[in-house]
């Protein structure tokens, strides 16, 4: 029986430490979800209890003071361990954000349902459950934008998967040539040497993905190359000498394109331009439009408290109320709010469009 080497040595560590790890943040996802509902369950009883039964706001302050900090710690420890625990996961960062909404909106939430009336202790608890909120918010937001960015990396950096890619499998990028950003095939790392110099679509100054045919899916392509065929270095005749399959249609030489590793890496170049082109995009509306963006959310807002109010049957506007209270900040979160889900949205629209839809 052979004895573990190093490698096996440390490989087993790496994967007992990965598994500490992962115990780790499952527990401090139990844990603090636990001690989240705990403490929120405490800070909204002591809202709704009745002018007669509540205590003193001084005497009850030092119970509201802990169940806020037990609040913040659950929601701290929840938030890490389902980010590492569900890493991943698309509706992982959605969950986190309507959760976080859910906390921050208890002080408006809680006393619909109680009929608007509540005590100076129930004011403390909703405060307090408000700033648990506010914390959970930021910490869903930065795992949301972690996320959107370790996507948008992988996607930049790999691109389709190459067991995906049915033409130029395997293929090792050749050292020869500089990967040519948003270059032509010839100018890509994928395109052989030995072919490109016989090739007529480099000779021709063209690109393979425009003409149908290439030398990862076209055999008379690499046949030409292999036998050394003569091929003029003018690129009006070059172009004579590309190769027409007429055996197949449109639509089976754009899929052959679609699986091609050179015209994936094409796309990859592609998506590196989107992602900057998609941030200084909103960034630009955000900056063109805000007040008039910040005016329509203001209406927003009056519009579902007009609705919330003939649903409870209530006169004044608890959402209307808190906006009016905490200024255009809060109409400021909310625009940006929307603004990183729809980033988020555009940003997968576009990798569908490079990636799956191959345009």
């Amino acid at each position: 029986m052979s004895r573990p080497g190093k490698y096996d040595t440390g490989r087993d560590l790496d994967d007992t430490f990965s598994t500490v790890l992962s115990t780790v943040a499952r527990w401090l996802f139990y844990a603090g979800t636990v001690a989240s509902v705990v403490a929120l369950s405490f800070l909204i009883y002591y809202a709704v209890m009745p002018e007669g039964q509540a205590p003193p706001l001084r005497q009850a302050q030092g119970m509201i003071g802990t169940f806020s900090s037990v609040l913040t710690a659950g929601l701290l420890a929840a938030t890490i361990g389902a980010a590492f625990t569900f890493w991943g996961e698309e509706v992982m960062p959605a969950l986190l954000l309507l959760a976080a909404a859910l906390v921050y909106f208890c002080p408006l939430i809680v006393p619909m349902a109680t009929g608007g009336q509540t005590t100076a202790v129930g004011s403390a608890a909703l405060a307090a459950t408000q700033t648990g909120g506010i914390l959970f918010g930021g910490l869903s937001m930065a795992v949301l934008i972690v996320d959107l960015a370790v996507r948008a990396r992988e996607r930049a950096n790999r691109g389709t998967r190459a067991d995906q890619l049915r033409y130029g499998k395997g293929v090792r990028e050749e050292r020869d040539v500089q990967n040519v950003f948003l270059g032509k095939c010839w100018q890509l790392p994928f395109c052989r040497k030995f072919v490109r110099e016989k090739c007529p679509i480099y000779l021709s100054r063209r690109t393979c993905w425009r003409e149908r045919v290439g030398c990862m899916c076209e055999e008379r392509v690499i046949q030409g190359a292999m036998e050394n065929r003569a091929i003029p270095r003018d690129a009006v005749a070059a172009a004579q000498y590309i190769p027409r399959n007429n055996s197949l249609t449109l639509a089976q030489k754009k899929e052959r394109c679609r699986n091609c590793v050179i015209y994936n890496e094409h796309q990859k170049h592609k998506y590196k331009v989107s992602m900057p082109l998609i941030f200084l995009g909103f960034g630009a509306v955000y900056a063109a439009f805000r007040t008039p963006l910040l005016a329509m959310t203001g209406d927003m807002i009056k519009r579902i408290d007009q609705v919330v109010m003939k649903a409870t049957f209530r006169q004044d506007g608890g959402l209307e109320k808190a906006a009016a209270g905490g200024g255009t900040v809060f109409q400021e979160f909310l625009l940006v709010c929307f603004f990183i889900v729809a980033m988020t949205y555009v940003m997968r629209f576009v990798e569908y469009l490079i990636f799956k839809a191959k345009v």
